[in-house]
């Protein structure tokens, strides 16, 4: 949803159709969470193969047979995408069974070819991820098309050919000149996009969270509980907390002071709720060294709070689902109205992320 106009947005909206920025980074396919993907609605996962499955030329090897088998068995309609001849990958049909779809010569990063598989997987884009390792082919496709797309390095793994090895280094060197140049504006923005706004925490689907498998809420406190500066929770947030409590555990973490949380902190303490101040917000780490005292992974992990570029940021840094509201008044400190300008600027570019 377009926080600014209401209305919805495309994926491969504005600059994001020409910049080959993906949504996610990981050092090889078996990195990626792909539950998570299936939590948020996601079908269909399109493979590129030279550097991404297998080695240049070479095959896949057993390893990721298991992986297929095991994104088969969660529900995932998988195919193969690449820009080789037949000859080269058809051994995977053989390797991996029938249900893995095999797609050559697809010319990327146009889009002609690949249109089709849409029709013979009977699969939207919306429902559609892309994995792949060149920043140029596979990841402007899916950025152009609407996908979801992730970049994974080079595969590495038991390259015997030196030849093969300098071309995947050449690859991983050419994605992070890009990245350090021109592109890292665009991924820095892109951290400040939110799954979700929504106007205030009273608006949030707490069930259908609870459905897709959360079971950890962090909330922000300065204009998203409360009003700024305020050191005593409103009774209708107590009364949400009494009830979200019975299905989530709940973490309130604030950038202010420890000592104005003293009271609060005994407040909380009969629903069980933490309450962390300097949090030190956007960056990660408190926050992530916190929730390992839950003992629950951040796929399980929800961040709601009214500032992009400290909470949202914060909470897609640590791969949490994030839900930004709007502050509960214009009163803040002076350095928060300032980031409430590039907030607006922001938003009239940032491209939607999916939810669940």
């Amino acid at each position: 949803m377009n926080p600014t106009t209401g209305k919805s947005n495309s994926r491969k909206k504005g600059i994001y159709r020409i910049i080959p920025i993906p949504y996610e980074n990981y050092p090889s396919i078996f990195e990626i969470d792909y539950n998570r993907l299936k939590k948020l609605g996601f079908k269909t996962l399109l493979f590129d193969y030279d550097f991404t499955l297998a080695p240049w030329k070479q095959q896949i090897d057993d390893k990721t047979i298991v992986l297929f088998e095991k994104l088969s068995n969660l529900g995932f309609k998988i195919a193969i995408v690449s820009n080789a001849p037949e000859k080269r990958i058809k051994h995977v049909k053989e390797k991996a069974g029938e249900h893995i779809h095999i797609y050559w010569r697809m010319h990327k990063p146009l889009s002609i070819k690949i249109k089709k598989i849409f029709e013979d997987l009977k699969t939207t884009p919306a429902e559609t991820v892309i994995i792949g390792d060149l920043f140029f082919t596979d990841i402007l496709l899916g950025n152009r098309l609407g996908l979801y797309t992730i970049l994974v390095n080079p595969y590495t793994y038991e390259i015997d050919s030196f030849f093969k090895k300098i071309a995947a280094f050449l690859s991983k060197i050419l994605y992070y000149t890009f990245f350090y140049t021109l592109g890292w504006l665009f991924r820095m923005l892109d951290h400040t996009i939110p799954n979700e706004f929504v106007n205030d925490v009273f608006e949030i689907d707490y069930k259908k969270l609870k459905d897709k498998g959360f079971k950890l809420l962090i909330f922000d406190f300065d204009n998203t509980l409360t009003t700024w500066r305020n050191e005593k929770l409103p009774d209708e947030i107590l009364n949400l907390f009494d009830n979200l409590s019975k299905d989530f555990k709940i973490l309130i973490a604030s950038n202010g002071k420890e000592h104005r949380f003293h009271n609060i902190r005994e407040e909380l303490k009969r629903y069980n709720i933490d309450v962390m101040g300097y949090s030190l917000k956007p960056f990660p780490f408190k926050i992530r060294k916190k929730i390992k005292e839950y003992n629950i992974p951040p796929s399980q992990c929800v961040l709601i709070g009214d500032q992009l570029f400290t909470d949202i940021i914060a909470g897609n840094k640590n791969n949490f689902y994030t839900i930004k509201v709007k502050p509960i008044s214009k009163h803040e400190r002076v350095f928060t109205k300032i980031l409430r300008f590039f907030e607006k600027i922001a938003m009239k570019s940032m491209r939607e992320k999916p939810k669940v």
